[in-house]
């Protein structure tokens, strides 16, 4: 059952006018951008905004259009659609660019293609996020678990481009079992590489994610993390925020993320990692291949998304 959310009480006509004024501004500022050639905006402090109905509309078409893309084999509309540095981490901790998608995957052929919302669609000015459940179930592989994917749309010019695509359920894998090392990740090759600046906030949020963990550190935590935060865990378990600052007061002895890359796309920094939990009491890791993504807001760059996608049954 969707969970209900804390939202802000401000009049939806108020806040839609709130980001038509933060989209003006930042179009008016888009050259000095850096971080993907096209992707150019800040974001007004509004966290996590319910998209402007015209956004709303696209994205669903453009998911609906993914979909029947996918299904058919419609490499030339997938192409228009997908950003050159979009990545795909698949159910089975599996990352591809949007090249190795098209050469390992899509070559394939696929047998179904389904998406449903499950949570509420999230709009952080020039970028966009969904939760949904469904699969891209490939010609011979057999039934689907229940499956929630991310997807992070991407504004670029006029366009709305899928940029990153996460998916996880329980149990084993149905792709190629992979090692606890997991498997290649060449995003950091594709472009989209942050501005210095940027980079480095990032990466220094990041090592103090990776402290407050092990520290069972709320106030830091809580200054990290975005009001709308959605965190899918390698189970498809979906936590809120308030969700997540309890789950984190049950400890952790471990955290360590390895091979991180990281892709910048106008108001937003999503990064791949290797990530390592131990959680208090247990002897096992939680090893994953997890996603951040950051979003400018308010001056400030915060959590908005988290999702993993674990090298083994769990």
């Amino acid at each position: 059952m969707q969970r209900q959310r804390q939202r802000s009480r401000l009049s939806d006509s108020f806040r839609h006018s709130i980001l038509i004024l933060g989209l003006s501004a930042c179009l008016g500022s888009s050259a000095a951008a850096a971080g993907g050639i096209g992707f150019s905006f800040d974001c007004p402090a509004i966290d996590g905004a319910t998209p402007l109905p015209d956004v709303r509309a696209t994205i669903e078409a453009n998911e609906k259009a993914f979909l029947k893309a996918a299904l058919g084999g419609d490499r030339a509309t997938l192409n228009t659609m997908l950003a050159d540095a979009m990545a795909y981490v698949h159910e089975n901790g599996q990352v591809s660019t949007k090249q190795e998608f098209f050469r390992d995957y899509l070559n394939k052929g696929y047998q179904e293609a389904v998406i449903a919302p499950k949570e509420q669609m999230r709009q952080f000015c020039s970028t966009v996020f969904t939760v949904g459940t469904g699969y891209l179930r490939l010609n011979g592989e057999g039934q689907y678990p229940q499956t929630t994917v991310t997807q992070i749309w991407a504004k670029q010019g006029k366009r709305w481009l899928l940029v990153h695509r996460h998916e996880s359920h329980r149990g084993g894998p149905v792709g190629k079992q992979l090692t606890q090392e997991g498997g290649p990740n060449h995003t950091d090759k594709v472009g989209a590489t942050p501005a210095p600046e940027a980079a480095r906030i990032i990466a220094a949020n990041e090592s103090a994610w990776k402290k407050a963990m092990v520290a069972t550190d709320a106030a830091v935590m809580d200054k990290l993390i975005g009001e709308s935060l959605i965190y899918v865990h390698v189970t498809a378990h979906v936590s809120t925020k308030k969700d997540f600052m309890k789950e984190l007061m049950g400890g952790f002895t471990e955290t360590d993320f390895r091979n991180t890359t990281m892709r910048q796309f106008g108001n937003t920094v999503v990064t791949l990692h290797n990530a390592h939990y131990r959680h208090t009491g247990q002897a096992d890791q939680s090893r994953s291949q997890a996603m951040h993504a950051w979003v400018k807001t308010g001056g400030n760059w915060v959590l908005v998304a988290r999702h993993s996608a674990r090298f083994e049954p769990y």
